[in-house]
């Protein structure tokens, strides 16, 4: 492993002796967008790596969330799990598919604090930018692998209008339309809405809901922006922004685990997602020429959404989950940063705070076959292997559902100070930074279940059992994180070293509550019938091996990142070269799992060690009107250490990611100046994806697969229409598998797309 990152480093050694310094910017020929505004220094001399896709490559390639550049970074891989509520980013072989995040998403330069936020449609969109490796000393706790940063169009940069309209296959429906107006030289302001219909790929099989589709979405978004400068020097901004979704999702079927070929979905409880998400930010900004740059970042963050699920995805009636959240956040933050021209030193400097509020309900009902099944037989089968009950006494419930109720209010609150300072001595850049952060959360819980039972030839009467769990519980992270940074000019490039650390935060399993009860009022039965589980195999505690606090609580993860890279150019700019190789060495990984096959929830655990070992490439080329972007990564993630006391997984790979991401994007201006069309801009996109590992023992994977996208755009004055395919190829693969009542199952990438969009820029 030590002689593949020295091979690799020396690879960049030798580049760096030949090649000109240049940052990694993804674009056609348009008005740059500038870094996320906490990092300091030119683009291209930051000591990570990064991708910046700018409004015209948005555009041009029908970017409408951040699903749409899965993969064209590097090492970036954003999978459709099922619904918006999942959000699960991979980033150099790191994410997670419930709770926290390795990932985040900052809006206009604020962190959004809830991870069930993070997918929504984009529009207007003065660019993105994909930050790599540890983040946390400027951006804070879950942004251990990276960051993607969103910028709005500022109304000083651009006046008028922007509308679109566009139809595709599948009753796919879409609509935009932005005012901006500069009222004058210090106040300007725009107003802006999109909405879409999707009626979905997949149908639901079960005989109820023939032909039904389950992926169907309608989603709506308004923005309201207001910018005020009254000189050149003052700044303030604030932003809007309303998001309203309504849909199905969790196209599951069934997959047969030897030829991992799948059937249809097929279950008999309509699953849904609808959430109202809004958010307010305000940005402050002053500068005092040659000396300092003050900002000010306030932000409100509600959202309120709910999941209806068939959690059992079969058409048998086993049992269904409606989970409802309220959660309210907010956050501050002040940066001062340098504004001195000219200097040898650079530094930046922040503090930070937030709360954040989640009030969730998640009841879980056990139907008629979930009662049999998962209750029922086990309780019988104790009672009858005990040898006290004869075979034809049988317990029974009174009612055909059980509703099993679960109320949290889970808190969280934190804050940070953090700085960062460089040197820059003749070619050499020395950088060192340190954040402080402190984190409380706390989880008040509430589950409960009541039930009226009988045992036949036993009791004449029924039988009435209330069982409740209820406590409260809390936590309090204390983090110093540090980073290193050393930077070489050298007569054609740069070349730098970077050494930090971030984490993940811990907190408390929700998912496990409903599990926990039913088997607690299972313990309750047998002991009101004199017996205990000890010597009954029917009925020994599938929580026996795991502390109750190990099945609530999950602890931090920690990420120590080493990494190696350049920035390159070469042919007056038209060829540019990124680079670099990582080490990540990881602590107590966050990791989702399931009990036994037959739990109705999940559960977040820390795996004792394991490692992320990988590269990445990115090119481009520009020739004329002619642009050619690869873009190359693999990642070797695995186990050092990782025992759940049923299977040592030492050596394993680490699930859910990508080894191999491949890109190859080309876009081509053809210019024409004709009557009825100025040009044409065609705009290729081949990602190569996989392989994935689905389960630890590594026995379930999907392969390399391949997919095609094309966008063709003419242009006319202020108008333009788009024709777009996706999956050109109508590629068949898997994003997702997971293990439920026994079953396994998988979620099926989407086929061909089609459409046509047409657009007015004015």
């Amino acid at each position: 492993m030590v002689r593949k990152v020295l091979i690799l480093l020396t690879v960049i050694l030798g580049f760096g002796t030949l090649l000109e310094a240049q940052d990694s910017v993804i674009y056609i020929p348009e008005v740059v967008i500038s870094s996320n505004i906490k990092l300091y220094g030119n683009n291209d001399s930051l000591t990570l790596m990064s991708d910046k896709f700018n409004a015209n490559y948005l555009n041009n390639h029908n970017v409408n969330n951040f699903k749409d550049f899965s993969s064209q970074s590097p090492s970036l891989y954003i999978p459709d799990y099922g619904s918006r509520i999942t959000s699960s980013i991979y980033l150099r072989g790191l994410g997670s598919r419930i709770d926290n995040s390795s990932v985040s998403v900052s809006l206009d330069g604020v962190m959004l604090l809830n991870k069930n936020c993070f997918d929504f449609s984009y529009f207007d969109l003065a660019g993105v930018q994909v930050l790599k490796g540890a983040q946390s000393l400027l951006f804070g706790m879950n942004t251990s692998s990276g960051l993607i940063s969103l910028t709005t169009l500022s109304p000083f940069d651009f006046n008028g209008i922007k509308a679109s309209l566009g139809a595709g296959n599948k009753e796919n429906y879409n609509l935009s339309f932005s005012l901006y107006e500069k009222k004058n030289d210090k106040l300007a302001y725009m107003f802006g809405f999109n909405a879409m219909n999707f009626g979905g790929f997949f149908s639901n099989e079960y005989a109820q809901a023939k032909n039904d589709k389950v992926d169907w979405i309608k989603e709506g978004n308004l923005r309201f922006i207001a910018e005020y400068r009254p000189n050149v020097n003052l700044k303030i901004k604030n932003s809007s922004f309303v998001s309203l979704i309504h849909q199905g999702g969790y196209a599951y079927a069934k997959v047969d685990t030897v030829t991992f070929k799948s059937g249809n979905i097929n279950y008999d409880s309509p699953s849904s997602y609808d959430r109202l998400n809004i958010i307010n930010n305000t940005l402050v900004s002053y500068k005092k020429r040659n000396a300092y740059r003050f900002l000010s970042l306030s932000s409100l963050q509600l959202n309120f959404d709910k999941m209806n699920l068939d959690n059992d995805f079969t058409p048998l009636p086993y049992f269904t989950l409606e989970q409802k959240e309220k959660d309210y956040a907010c956050s501050q933050e002040f940066i001062l940063k340098n504004n001195k021209e000219d200097s040898d030193w650079d530094w930046t400097s922040g503090v930070f705070a937030f709360y954040k509020y989640l009030d969730m309900k998640a009841p879980v009902v056990f139907k008629s076959m979930g009662i049999d099944k998962l209750i029922l037989d086990n309780i019988n089968k104790g009672m009858h292997s005990s040898g006290v009950f004869p075979d034809d006494f049988k317990m029974s419930f009174l009612q055909d559902e059980m509703p099993v109720s679960d109320d949290f209010k889970y808190p969280r609150s934190g804050g940070a100070l953090y700085g960062e300072i460089a040197y820059s001595l003749n070619k050499i850049r020395f950088s060192f930074g340190l954040r402080a952060d402190i984190e409380r959360v706390s989880l008040d819980y509430d589950s409960r279940t009541s039930v009226d039972y009988i045992i036949s030839g036993f009791w004449t009467e029924s039988k009435h059992l209330n069982t409740v769990i209820k406590g409260k519980d809390s936590e309090t992270y204390t983090e110093i994180l540090p980073k290193f940074s050393v930077l070489f000019d050298t007569k054609h490039g740069n070349i730098f070293l970077a050494l930090s650390k971030g984490y993940m935060t811990g907190g408390f399993n929700t998912q496990m509550f409903a599990d926990i009860v039913q088997n607690q009022m299972k313990q309750d039965m047998l002991s009101a019938l004199g017996l205990t589980p000890e010597g009954i195999p029917a009925m020994q505690d599938i929580y026996s091996d795991y502390k109750q606090e190990d099945i609530i609580y999950y602890k931090p993860q920690f990420i120590w990142n080493y990494e190696a890279g350049g920035h390159f150019s070469f042919l007056d700019k038209r060829l540019l070269l990124n680079m670099s190789v990582y080490y990540m060495d990881i602590h107590s990984q966050q990791l989702t799992i399931f009990l036994s096959p037959m739990t109705t929830g999940r559960m977040m655990t820390n795996a004792a060690k394991s490692y992320s070992l990988g590269g990445e490439f990115s090119s481009i080329i520009r020739l004329d009107n002619l642009n050619i972007h690869l873009a190359y990564a693999y990642t070797k993630a695995k186990f050092l250490e990782y025992n759940d006391n049923k299977q040592d997984y030492k050596g394993n790979f680490l699930t859910y990611y990508p080894l191999n991401t491949l890109s190859v994007t080309v876009d081509y201006n053809l210019v024409l100046n004709k009557k009825y069309i100025d040009n044409i801009n065609l705009a290729f996109n081949y990602m190569g994806i996989g392989k994935i590992y689905f389960n630890l023992e590594n026995t379930l994977t999907e392969p390399y697969y391949s997919l095609l996208n094309a966008d063709i755009t003419l242009r006319k004055s202020s108008y333009a229409v788009s024709f777009w395919l996706r999956n050109i190829l109508n590629t068949e693969y898997n994003t997702f598998y997971f293990l439920s009542m026994g079953n396994n199952f998988v979620s099926k990438g989407k086929p061909l797309g089609f459409g046509i969009t047409f657009k007015y820029n004015m």
